[in-house]
C-alpha cells in the first residue's frame, strides 16, 4: 500500500495515539515536553496536519520510547504524507469539521440518509441547487462551498482505491425537490449511474416501512479493525466510537438493509421516479 495513501496516514496517527498511552502521557505532558502548544498535538492525533515533519515524528517516537523500527516507519510515512496534501485544505475555510479526514480515510462507509441526498452521491447541478437555497446569503461563500463539496465527492469517488460504499436512502431523500424537477431527474440519473459501480451498492428505504430514524448517521470503517460513527445533526454533528454505540447503530443499519428495496428493484423504484418527472414536465 502507498505510503502516502489515507490508510497509511490513518496508520501513523494511531500508532503515535497508541504510543503516548502506553507511555501514559496526557496531551499537555507532551506539549509541555517538548516546547509545543497543546493544539499541536491535538491536531496531528486528529488527522488534521498539513506540514507534520519527520523530526516531529521522530521526536514523539523518542519521548514514547518506540522502538527503532517503528520511528522508522513512521517517519517514512510522515515524509509520503508531506507531499500529499488532502482535498480538504485547500477548502480549509469552508469544509467543515474532521469528519472529511476521517472520511477520506475509510475503506468503507455505511450510510443512512433522510430528507436530502448524501454527499458523495450528489450531483454538482444538486449540490448548487442545496446552496442557493437562501441559507447562505454570500455568493462568494456559497461558491466556495460548492466547489469544497464537488472536489470531496471526486477526491474519494474518483480514485483508484475508493471505499466501499452502502448508502440507504430514506424515501423522503427522493421525494424532496432540491432545486426542481430539472436537478432531480439529473440526480437520478447520477444515482443509477453510480449504483452500477462495483463498489457502491444505493438502496431505498420506503416511506411505507415506517422505519425512518431521528437522524441520518454514517459508519466509517477505517482499515480492519477502527470504526468511528458520525451523526448527521445540527450545527456540526456528532461523532461516537464507544463500542456498545456503534454496535447499535450497526444492527440498526442491518435491520434496514433488510426492510429496504433490494438492490434491482431500488434501481426500478429511482428510474419511475425520473419517468414521473418526465410525465410532469
Amino acid at each position: 500500500m502507498a505510503q502516502g495513501s489515507p490508510v497509511r496516514r490513518h496508520y501513523l496517527v494511531s500508532q503515535l495515539k497508541r504510543l503516548r498511552a502506553q507511555a501514559k502521557l496526557s496531551q499537555e505532558q507532551v506539549a509541555n515536553e517538548l516546547g509545543w502548544d497543546t493544539s499541536k498535538l491535538y491536531r496531528i492525533e486528529n488527522g488534521r496536519f498539513v506540514r507534520l515533519t519527520t523530526e516531529a515524528v521522530a521526536a514523539l517516537c523518542r519521548l514514547y520510547g518506540a522502538s527503532d523500527e517503528l520511528r522508522e516507519e513512521l517517519v517514512e510515512i510522515a515524509k509520503a504524507a508531506r507531499k500529499q496534501k488532502p482535498w480538504w485544505f485547500q477548502h480549509e475555510d469552508v469544509a467543515g469539521n474532521a469528519f472529511y479526514s476521517l472520511e477520506n480515510e475509510a475503506t468503507k462507509i455505511q450510510q443512512y440518509a433522510m430528507g436530502v441526498i448524501p454527499g458523495l452521491l450528489q450531483h454538482p447541478d444538486y449540490i448548487e441547487a442545496l446552496m442557493s437555497r437562501g441559507f447562505l446569503a454570500d455568493a462568494e461563500e456559497r461558491q466556495k462551498r460548492v466547489a469544497a463539496r464537488i472536489e470531496r465527492c471526486k477526491s474519494i469517488l474518483d480514485r483508484a482505491a475508493s471505499p466501499r460504499i452502502w448508502a440507504i436512502l430514506d424515501e423522503s431523500a427522493l421525494r424532496c425537490l432540491v432545486g426542481g424537477p430539472k436537478v432531480m431527474r439529473t440526480q437520478f440519473q447520477h444515482l443509477m449511474e453510480l449504483d452500477k459501480r462495483p463498489n457502491i451498492d444505493i438502496q431505498v428505504l420506503l416511506l411505507s416501512k415506517g422505519m425512518a430514524q431521528t437522524c441520518g448517521y454514517t459508519l466509517l470503517h477505517l482499515g480492519e479493525v477502527d470504526r468511528v460513527g458520525y451523526l448527521d445533526v445540527p450545527p456540526s454533528g456528532h461523532f461516537f466510537e464507544g463500542l456498545d454505540e456503534l454496535a447499535n447503530h450497526e444492527r440498526r443499519f442491518e435491520y434496514m438493509q433488510a426492510a429496504s428495496l433490494p438492490l434491482d428493484e431500488t434501481q426500478n423504484f429511482i428510474r419511475a421516479l425520473t419517468e414521473e418527472l418526465e410525465e410532469a414536465r
